[in-house]
C-alpha cells in the first residue's frame, strides 16, 4: 500500500583570530610573547613542544576564551559571524557546516560530519554539540578533513574546545549580564587549589531568555534556558605523571523557533499533484485547505516577528547532560610522553519534540520525537608522543575506541485526507492485491449523494506512524603521523588512520490500524461505510459541504486525544549489521622561508604548504518503508590543499591564505523515495561524487598599536559530478522509475560565499580603558532545496528556494579598570535589525512548501564581569 512518510597589548592580543597546528590531538595552550606594537607571535603545545602558528601548515581559526568575550560571543553558533567556510543553524536541530559540508538530519541515525571535541573527548550527536562557551580557554575550528589524528566523522572538519584549567592559588571571576527580552545571563568561575599538587576549578552558567517569535497560538518560541556546571581537578602526581579531569553537568528548557510557510508549487503531490482533499476542503473541484494552511503562516501576512504554527506544535527543546573526562599524562622521558583519554557522555533527549511538519496552523503533516531518547557513549583515546634522530623527526601514535548507543521514538503523522473516486484509483494503481472494479462496485452501490459524487475519505499518508529505534556501534581506530624535519626550514609530514565502525540497528515499527479506524468511525457516525481497510477508505454518505474529511479527524481525535492520535496496529520488527572500514592517509610539505631573505624588505615571514589528505564518515542504517532497514554507504572525501601564511609591515599585518579541491564520494543525503511496495519515503542516498572548490582568507592588521583591523572571506564552489534520482510523481501515481539527474543543483544549507569585518581601538585614560568594537558579518544566499523540483522552481522564483544573504552588524564598547579587574560592556547584536533565515527547507516535490525560521533580531544589554 502506498505510504507518504515525510518526515597589541594583552586585550588585543585576546582577540587575534590565529592559524593553529591542524594535527592538535590534546587540549592546546595558547602562549603569546608581547612584541610591542606588532602582531604578537602565538605559540601552541600540541605535541609536546612549542610551535609557532605561523610555521604549521594547516588552517585553523583559533580564539581564546579572551578573544570570545570581547567578541561577545556566548553560542557555539555565534562563531559562524567569524570563521570563513563556517555555517552553524542552530534553529529546530544543530546543523555544522564547514566548507559545504555538513549534517542536514536531526535523527539519531545519522552522523555528524563535523565534529566537536571538548577537553580531547568526541561529542557525537548533533544536538549537543553547540556548546556554550562556558569557561572556555581557547576554541579551534579546523577546516577540512581531519581523517589522521582526529578521525572520528570528519569529512567537514572539526571544533576543538579546550576548558579553561585549575590554578594554582585562589582566583575567578563572576559575570553577569541583562538585555531585552528579558535575558538574564550569570557565569562564574573560581580556582580553589587543595595543596600544591592538587587543584580545583568550579564554573556554573546561567542563561535565560524570553523567546522574541509570537505565535498566534503558543506561548513565545526561540526563548533560550540553559545551565551548566563545570567542576574540574588537576593532580600533579609526581614528576612524571598527571591528571586532568572535568565533569560537566548541564541542563536545557528552551523553545525552538516556530517558523513561516510559503508554497512552492501547485503541482506538489500534496497540494494538486494528487488530488487530495484535507480538513476544510468541501468542495472537491477546488481544493484549498492545504495552500491555505500554509498561506495562513506566510511571513508576508503576518506582523514582524510573529508566527501561525498551531496549538499542536511542539516547539519543546529539552535536555540533561552528563559528561566526565579524565586525561592522564605521563612524562616517559625528555622527548618521549604519552596520553591516555577516558570519555563519558550520558544525555537524554526529552521529548515530545517537532521535527517536521508542513508549516501550516492545522496539524496536516507531522514528524515528532516522543519520550526520552537515550545518548549514550563511552570513548577512550591512547597517544604516544616523542622524537628520535636528535629531534630530526617527531612522531604521534594511538588508539581510538568508542562505544555508542543511541534511542529514539519517532511518530510520523497526518490527518485523514479526502478523495473522489478517479483520484483513489491513481492511489491504488501498482499495487498489488487490490480489485478495483470490486472496489469501484461497491461504492457505486452506495448510490448518489447530495451535491455530486461519493466523498471518500482515506489514510494516503500514515495516519500514525511510531518507530522506535535502537542504535549501538562501537569504533575502532589506530592511527600514526610522523614530521621530518629535513632541513631547518623544510619539513614533510605524513600519517594514516584504519578505522572499523561496527553499526548494528533495531527498529521496531508500529502503523495505525485502520481497521480499528474504520470500525471506531462508522460506529460514531453511520454515514461513514468502510469500503477498503488497507487505505482506511469510507464512503460518506453525504454530501461534500458536510466538511466530512473534518469530520472523521474529529471523531478520531475524540476517541484518541493523545499526541499519536490513532489505534495502533501490530509491531514489525527488524535489525541489522554492518562493518565499515576505511584507511584515511594524509601527506604534507612546508617550507618556512629563510628569515635572512627578507632583510629590508616589506616581509618579515612567509611559509607555503601542500597537503593532501583524506576523511571518512561511517555509513549507517536507514528506515525504508516495508523493506526494512536499508544500509548507506560512509562518505569518503579527498582533499588537495595549497596555503601561505606571512607576515609584514614590521610584523603588523598577518595574512593566511588556503586554496583546495576536495572530492567527495558517496555524499549522504536526504531525499524522497519508494519502498518495493510503491510506498513514498524520507529516506537517505549516497550522491555519486561531487567535487567542492574554493579558498580562504584570514587577515589581521595592526595600523598602530592602538587601532586593530580583522578581515576574512572564503569562496566555495560546490558542484555534483554525479547525482541521480527519481521522479517523484512517476513513483506516487504511476509506480514508475524515471531517473532524473540532479548534478546541476547547488550545495543545500551552506552559502558560496562569506565574510567578516571587524575594527577595534583601545583608548588608554586616565578613567581606565575604553575599548570600542564594531564586527560586520555576511552571508551569501544559500539554496534550500530538498528534492529535484525544488531546483526547477529555484530557476523561476528563487525567492521560494534560497534563504536570502545577509549582512549582520554587531556593536560592542568595553570599559576596563586594569587596577580593580572590573569590566563593563554595552553591545548590539544586529544593529540594523536584519530579518534573516538561520534555517529552512524546500520540499517541492511532495510537500510543496518553503518552511523558514527566523534568526535573531535586534538584542541589546550590558555586561559586567569582575575578576579576582
Amino acid at each position: 500500500m502506498k505510504r507518504f512518510s515525510l518526515v597589541v597589548t594583552p586585550l588585543l592580543a585576546g582577540l587575534l583570530s590565529s592559524t593553529l597546528h591542524a594535527q592538535t590531538v590534546e587540549p592546546v595552550a595558547i602562549k603569546t610573547k608581547p612584541k610591542g606594537g606588532q602582531i604578537e607571535e602565538v605559540v601552541v603545545t600540541a605535541r609536546k613542544r612549542e610551535e609557532n602558528i605561523q610555521e604549521t601548515p594547516v588552517a585553523i581559526t583559533a580564539l581564546s576564551g579572551d578573544a570570545l568575550r570581547e567578541l561577545g560571543i556566548t553560542t557555539t553558533a555565534d562563531l559562524s559571524k567569524t570563521v570563513p567556510s563556517l555555517q552553524i543553524n542552530d534553529s529546530t536541530s544543530a546543523q555544522i557546516y564547514i566548507r559545504g559540508i555538513g549534517q542536514r538530519a536531526p535523527m539519531a541515525r545519522f552522523d555528524p560530519s563535523v565534529s566537536v571535541y571538548l577537553d580531547g573527548i568526541f561529542i557525537p550527536r548533533a544536538d549537543g554539540q553547540l556548546l556554550d562557551t562556558i569557561d572556555i580557554a581557547s576554541v579551534q575550528v579546523l577546516r577540512g578533513p581531519q581523517g589522521t589524528l582526529f578521525g572520528k566523522n570528519n569529512t567537514g572538519g572539526a571544533l576543538v574546545f579546550t576548558l579553561q584549567k585549575p590554578g594554582d592559588e585562589v582566583s575567578g571571576y563572576i559575570e553577569g549580564a541583562l538585555g531585552n527580552y528579558a535575558d538574564q545571563r550569570l557565569r562564574a568561575g573560581i580556582d580553589l587549589p587543595v595543596n600544591e599538587s592538587f587543584s580545583t576549578r568550579l564554573a556554573v552558567n546561567y542563561q535565560r531568555r524570553d523567546g522574541f517569535l509570537d505565535d498566534l497560538s503558543t506561548p513565545r518560541n526561540q526563548s533560550r534556558d540553559r545551565q551548566s556546571l563545570t567542576l574540574q581537578t588537576r593532580w600533579l602526581i609526581n614528576d612524571d605523571w598527571s591528571m586532568d579531569s572535568f565533569g560537566f553537568f548541564g541542563r536545557v528548557r528552551e523553545r525552538y523557533p516556530s517558523y513561516h510557510c510559503k508554497i512552492t508549487s501547485e503541482d506538489a503531490l500534496f497540494v494538486n499533484g494528487l488530488g487530495l482533499l484535507w480538513p476544510g476542503d468541501t468542495d472537491p473541484s477546488n481544493p484549498s485547505a492545504y495552500r491555505e494552511n500554509c498561506e495562513a503562516n506566510n511571513r508576508d501576512a503576518l506582523p514582524d516577528l510573529v508566527t501561525n504554527q498551531g496549538p499542536s506544535q511542539q516547539q519543546n527543546k529539552a535536555s540533561d547532560t552528563i559528561m566526565l573526562g579524565a586525561t592522564f599524562d605521563w612524562e616517559i622521558n625528555d622527548i618521549t610522553s604519552a596520553k591516555f583519554i577516558f570519555g563519558v557522555r550520558d544525555a537524554v533527549k526529552i521529548g515530545p519534540q517537532s521535527a517536521a511538519d508542513e508549516g501550516g496552523p492545522q496539524p496536516f503533516l507531522r514528524g515528532l520525537t516522543l519520550g526520552d531518547n537515550a545518548q549514550d557513549s563511552y570513548t577512550f583515546e591512547m597517544q604516544l608522543n616523542g622524537s628520535f634522530g636528535e629531534g630530526a623527526v617527531d612522531y604521534t601514535a594511538g588508539f581510538f575506541f568508542q562505544d555508542e548507543y543511541k534511542s529514539e521514538r519517532f511518530l510520523t503523522s497526518s490527518p485523514l485526507t479526502g478523495a473522489e473516486l478517479a483520484t483513489l484509483g491513481v492511489l491504488l494503481a501498482g499495487q498489488s492485491g487490490v480489485d478495483l472494479g470490486a472496489l469501484e462496485s461497491l461504492i457505486g452501490s452506495l448510490g448518489s449523494v447530495p451535491g455530486g459524487t461519493v466523498p471518500l475519505i482515506l489514510s494516503a499518508a500514515p495516519l500514525s506512524l511510531v518507530q522506535d529505534f535502537d542504535i549501538s556501534g562501537q569504533t575502532y581506530a589506530l592511527f600514526s603521523q610522523a614530521t621530518w624535519h629535513i632541513t631547518e626550514n623544510i619539513e614533510m609530514t605524513v600519517g594514516g588512520r584504519y578505522t572499523e565502525e561496527y553499526r548494528t540497528s533495531d527498529l521496531i515499527s508500529r502503523n495505525a490500524d485502520l481497521g480499528a479506524v474504520l470500525s471506531t468511525i462508522s460506529s460514531a457516525d453511520p454515514r461513514f461505510v468502510p469500503a477498503y481497510e488497507d487505505m482506511g477508505v469510507m464512503a460518506y454518505l453525504g454530501p461534500w459541504a458536510d466538511d466530512p474529511i473534518a469530520l472523521a479527524n474529529d471523531i478520531l481525535t475524540s476517541a484518541y486525544p493523545d499526541i499519536i492520535g490513532a489505534p495502533l496496529g501490530e509491531a514489525s520488527y527488524d535489525d541489522k549489521d554492518s562493518v565499515f572500514r576505511q584507511f584515511t592517509p594524509m601527506v604534507s610539505a612546508a617550507w618556512v622561508m629563510p628569515e635572512e631573505w627578507f632583510n629590508d624588505s616589506l616581509f618579515d615571514s612567509t611559509m607555503i604548504y601542500a597537503t593532501w589528505s583524506n576523511g571518512f564518515k561511517s555509513g549507517f542504517h536507514e528506515p525504508a518503508g516495508v523493506d526494512g532497514l536499508v544500509e548507506i554507504q560512509p562518505e569518503e572525501l579527498e582533499n588537495q590543499e595549497l596555503g601561505i601564511k606571512l607576515d609584514a609591515l614590521d610584523r603588523t599585518l598577518r595574512i593566511n591564505l588556503a586554496l583546495y579541491s576536495m572530492t567527495f564520494k558517496n555524499m549522504q543525503l536526504i531525499t524522497v523515495n519508494v519502498d518495493s511496495a510503491n510506498g513514498l519515503i524520507i529516506t537517505s542516498q549516497n550522491a555519486g561524487e561531487s567535487i567542492i572548490e574554493g579558498g580562504e582568507v584570514e587577515m589581521t592588521w595592526l595600523p598602530s598599536e592602538n587601532w586593530m583591523v580583522n578581515f576574512s572571506y572564503s569562496n566555495n564552489n560546490y558542484k555534483y559530478e554525479e547525482f541521480m534520482d527519481n521522479d517523484l510523481y512517476s513513483l506516487a501515481a504511476k509506480a514508475q522509475f524515471v531517473p532524473v539527474d540532479r548534478s546541476q543543483e547547488d550545495f543545500a544549507v551552506s552559502p558560496k560565499q562569506t565574510a567578516a569585518f571587524g575594527v577595534q581601538y583601545t583608548a588608554l585614560t586616565p578613567l581606565g580603558v575604553f575599548i570600542p568594537r564594531i564586527d560586520v558579518s555576511y552571508k551569501d544566499k544559500a539554496y534550500m532545496g530538498l528534492d529535484p523540483v525544488s531546483w526547477e522552481v529555484a530557476q523561476t522564483n528563487p525567492d521560494v528556494i534560497y534563504a536570502p544573504a545577509y549582512t549582520l552588524v554587531d556593536a560592542r564598547l568595553t570599559w576596563v579598570n586594569p587596577d580593580s579587574g572590573l569590566n563593563i560592556a554595552g553591545y548590539i547584536k544586529n544593529l540594523t535589525d536584519e530579518r534573516y533565515d538561520i534555517g529552512a527547507v524546500a520540499t517541492s516535490d511532495s510537500l510543496g512548501t518553503y518552511s523558514q525560521v527566523l534568526g535573531d533580531p535586534r538584542t541589546f544589554g550590558i555586561e559586567l564581569r569582575q575578576e579576582f
